[in-house]
């Protein structure tokens, strides 16, 4: 009888580790993390099936693409100039990897730090007449946070449509939440993606990481500022960062707000209004934004990102504050600094995700051999974003360098073919630089061996990270 029991139970263990091993086989992309699963669920197969069933398989990107073919935008579609001439090499991976041809006569200004961001951002809201939209993955219940409300309840009091669209991950580093007091003034929200208990919703993947602010489909702020005081660099905020946010003025605003129509309208908000606001035309930015997420195959940002390293001839200059790079990337960084060009890549001194730094650390070896200079910035935490290729192009908005910003998260990246704003990004780079401290090989050399081990215990994660 026992044995009867034991064989039905092997039976069904045997069963359960081949199905799991299977699925992670012909669904896993990444050869390393499949190789991982592979080797929990035949060290510990029941309990190896069950977390690879939990956290293993890919609901995001079969979820987000029904919010894709849910969610077209019904805006009017603003009317498209011609792109650059065609043998500008820098161009086309943007144009061919998302469709979309650059659009002109736009000004771009650079805002640096909450302490020039959230005035204009402010100053923008009261000024709106006819609608106010807002997105963000971050928004504290502090000073400024309680600011933008009261900003946003004189808007909506005076006419002005209010949308606002908050991440239900993010939106919880500060609690109690903001959502009290937007409910409080009866502020239109959403909470993008939110956790709950019933049906079981627990994801902390497919979160929108994107920011954005635009008032009457006229301006548009976007980049890597969330709302709240750990924005202001000169605050007393805990959590202080230093950053990057970027004013837009022109046609590049509508794709702005046809993508935050379709991020609301899946978030079971009422669509958008069908209207169009007189832009101005006036500026000498080409503008194409590059909107990403786990619905997108071709993980667009990546690509966009390695096609302009690609192109660069001169400098390729990087500031984010996650930097763990998948190989394609290394690889582009790598043959990019052999081919002669300037690579740097600025990143902050101390992490605030540990083991992000250990895992960038077991392979950093290989970007200094090549030439790639990695650059440590001292506090306050170093949050900007944005990559300079050349003399005459610039990516801003919000994605890190990591795999979850390129894979998991939804962003929003602007790229932005301007010399003034090239050169002036390259100033601000400069000026970070001279209290940078540069990574060498000799000091990852010397490190001890149970810092090497940790290290490359970090790095086996890099997939989830």
């Amino acid at each position: 009888m026992w044995f009867d029991y034991l064989l039905s139970f092997f039976s069904i263990y045997l069963v359960i580790s081949l199905v799991a091993a299977t699925h992670a086989l012909l669904n896993v992309r990444d050869s390393r993390a499949a190789f991982g699963w592979l080797g929990l669920i035949g060290v510990f197969p029941i309990a190896g099936a069950l977390l690879y069933a939990l956290f293993g398989i890919n609901r995001v990107r079969r979820k987000a693409q029904r919010i894709s073919q849910d969610t077209q935008s019904e805006l009017p579609k603003d009317p498209i100039i011609d792109p650059l001439p065609a043998g500008v090499l820098r161009n086309r991976p943007g144009f061919n990897i998302s469709g979309i041809r650059l659009v002109e006569g736009n000004r771009v200004s650079t805002l640096y730090n909450g302490e020039q961001a959230f005035p204009e951002m402010l100053s923008a809201i009261e000024k709106a007449q006819k609608e106010v939209l807002l997105c963000s993955y971050i928004f504290d219940n502090d000073d400024t946070g309680r600011l933008f409300v009261e900003r946003l309840v004189a808007a909506r009091d005076r006419g002005c449509a209010v949308r606002v669209l908050i991440d239900d991950v993010g939106i919880r580093y500060s609690l109690p939440t903001i959502i009290r007091e937007l409910r409080q003034h009866d502020i239109n929200h959403r909470r993008f993606m939110p956790l709950k208990l019933l049906p079981p919703s627990f994801s902390i993947n497919l979160r929108t990481h994107r920011k954005m602010l635009i008032t009457d489909r006229s301006m548009a702020f976007a980049g890597g500022m969330n709302i709240g005081d750990r924005q202001l660099v000169h605050g007393e905020s805990a959590h202080r960062a230093s950053d990057l946010h970027f004013k837009f003025e022109g046609p590049v605003t509508r794709k702005l707000v046809e993508l935050f129509a379709d991020d609301w309208k899946y978030s079971r908000g009422k669509p958008l209004d069908a209207w169009e606001a007189a832009v101005p035309t006036d500026g000498q930015a080409r503008c194409r934004v590059i909107s990403d997420g786990p619905d997108d195959t071709l993980d667009s940002m990546m690509l966009v990102i390695m096609g302009a390293i690609a192109s660069a001839r001169v400098r390729a200059w990087i500031m984010t504050p996650y930097f763990l790079p998948e190989r394609q990337m290394l690889g582009c960084l790598q043959a990019a600094a052999l081919a002669g060009v300037d690579v740097r890549v600025m990143i902050p001194e101390k992490n605030n995700w540990p083991v992000v730094q250990w895992a960038l650390q077991h392979n950093m070896a290989e970007l200094l051999d090549a030439g790639v200079k990695i650059l440590r910035q001292p506090p306050p935490f170093a949050h900007s974003k944005c990559i300079m290729i050349d003399d005459d192009y610039s990516l801003v908005g919000s994605s890190n360098l990591d795999p979850r910003s390129l894979r998991l998260n939804f962003e929003l990246g602007v790229e932005v073919f301007e010399p003034e704003l090239n050169e002036e990004l390259a100033a601000h780079f400069l000026e970070k630089l001279d209290t940078c401290r540069p990574f060498t090989s000799m000091e990852l050399k010397e490190r001890k061996t149970i810092a090497r081990l940790r290290d490359s215990a970090s790095a086996l994660f890099t997939p989830y990270l």
